[in-house]
Order: structure tokens, then sequence, then C-alpha cells
């Protein structure tokens, strides 16, 4: 399992590495590969929240947790509604820790008191994606806040999640060890100096969904109805095109009335409702069930 981690890990530094060295590729190259790494891995790791939470689900405890599902993504949709700025600050806390976590699924089981860890060092690698192509994010956000911070003020704030984030591992359990230092040194500086969305699409595919989705897989293995990747594969299906298919819908509605930088905001407004749900679900699944 750690072979296919480690190969995919390089092929995302690889995708990263060429639009460094060819800075110029066309716009659509990147969309691709966002659309591809997003099909691929990106939804579908969210796709089995049901049998992390319960692996004998029968219909009508399934209907019960799709009500719930259903229930918090129109509740922190209202907020987006009502109170954006809100909304988007819980996404981005909410993405931090939940990004953070990916980190030490190699050590097993997380723990309550290391959610700060998690956050800070979450938070550094989403920042390093958000400020590195500072322009694009922007961008996406114009439409509901304007925000002129300066490349000092930036790099300032990477530098305190950085220390903080080093500190906070120190105090805890989780050793720093070569990944760590990887991650730090090699990942961090390429994930800066990517376009916004290679950047995203790797670190969130290969450093978060594909670890997340291979956690998933050795706790549901051990049950014969999903010991084999073709009968795992098989189960990652119906809401993973659920979801694709109702974001595509919805996103192709708004072409008609919606600027470019409203899509992209809409996208990850629709990426966060659905990922609100699959945090909570997950941070419970990894802190109760999973041991590596």
């Amino acid at each position: 399992m750690a072979r296919i981690e480690y190969l995919a890990k390089g092929i995302g530094l690889g995708i990263a590495t060429l639009f460094l060295v060819l800075p110029n590729l066309p716009q659509e190259i990147q969309f691709l590969i966002f659309a591809l790494i997003l099909l691929l891995v990106g939804i579908p790791h969210g796709g089995i929240d049901h049998l992390i939470h319960n692996p004998d689900i029968r219909p009508q405890g399934l209907a019960s947790f799709i009500l719930r599902y259903l229930l918090l993504m129109l509740g922190y949709g209202l907020l987006w509604w009502f109170l954006p700025l809100a909304a988007l600050i819980a996404f981005l806390g909410m993405s931090a820790y939940h990004f953070g976590q990916s980190h030490f699924l190699e050590q097993g089981k997380l723990e309550n008191k290391e959610g700060l860890l998690y956050l800070l060092k979450g938070a550094f690698f989403l920042f390093i994606i958000l400020f590195g192509d500072w322009a694009m994010t922007q961008e996406i956000l114009s439409s509901m806040i304007s925000l002129d911070l300066s490349e000092e003020f930036r790099l300032g704030i990477l530098g305190f999640l950085l220390v903080s984030s080093l500190i906070a591992q120190g105090f805890s359990t989780k050793p720093f060890g070569l990944s760590d230092g990887l991650d730090y040194l090699i990942l961090a500086p390429i994930l800066y100096f990517s376009p916004l969305l290679i950047s995203f699409s790797v670190y969130f595919g290969f450093w978060h969904s594909l670890p997340s989705m291979l956690a998933e897989y050795t706790y549901l293995r051990k049950i014969p109805a999903f010991n084999s990747p073709l009968k795992f594969g098989k189960q990652l299906l119906p809401f993973s095109g659920i979801s694709l298919i109702g974001i595509a819908g919805i996103l192709f509605a708004g072409l008609e009335f919606l600027a470019p930088n409203q899509l992209y905001l809409l996208f990850f407004v629709l990426i966060s409702l659905i990922s609100l749900p699959h945090i909570l679900y997950m941070d419970t699944f990894l802190k109760e069930k999973f041991q590596n």
C-alpha cells in the first residue's frame, strides 16, 4: 500500500514540476489534470463514508445516514447564503484540520489531543497553495471579498504556521520523520511556485485523498464483502457518481449566468458542502476505528 502512495506522490511532484519548467502550458491542461485527479481520487475517497461509519449498514440505517448527511449539507449551505465570510473561514479551518490529519495516517490511530497539530500543519500547506498563486486566489474570492495582502505579510503567515506546526509536532507523540522533512523541503516549495489548480489538485489528490482512500481500504478489507480492490472500488462508485454528476450539473447550469471567477467560487462552495459531513465522519473513523 505504501508503494502505491509513494508512486502517486512521485507522479504528483512530476506534474507540478512540469508546470514549473513549462509555465506557459495552456490553462486547458491544468483543467484537465485537475478534473482527472478529482475524478479518480478526490471525490471517490469520500464515497464510502457510510461504510467507514458502519460496514454492516442496512437500508434503514443507510437512509438515516443519508438524511443526516443532507441536513449537514443544507445547514452549511444556509451559512454560505447568509454569512459567506463565516462559511469561508469555517471551510478553511476544517480543511486545514482534515488535511493535517492525512500527514499522520501512516502512524495509525489519531488522537483528539493532537488536534492543534493537525490544524497547524494542514493550514501551512493549505496556505502555501493559496498564497503561492495569490492572483488566482484573489480572482476566485473576488466576488465575495477583496483581499490585498503583501507578499511580505503572506510569507510572514507561512513562517508563523511553519514554526508553530514544528513546535506542535515536537510536543506531540508523532515523531518527526523523513516524510515530514521531505514535505517541508520539497513539497512545500513546489506547491508554492505552481499554479493554484495544479498545486491544489496534486496536494488534495496525492497527499490527502489517496492516503485516506488507502486507510479506508486497510480497514474494510478485513470484511469479506470488501476484501479485494475490485470489491472496494465498486463501493466507491454510487455516491461518488452522484456527487460528480451533481457538481457538474450545477456548474454547467451556472455557465449561462456566472462569470468565471464566480464559477470557481461556486465549485469550491459545492466541494465544501460535501466536505463538512465527510470530515466529521472521517475524523470519527480515524480516531475510533482505524489502526494502520
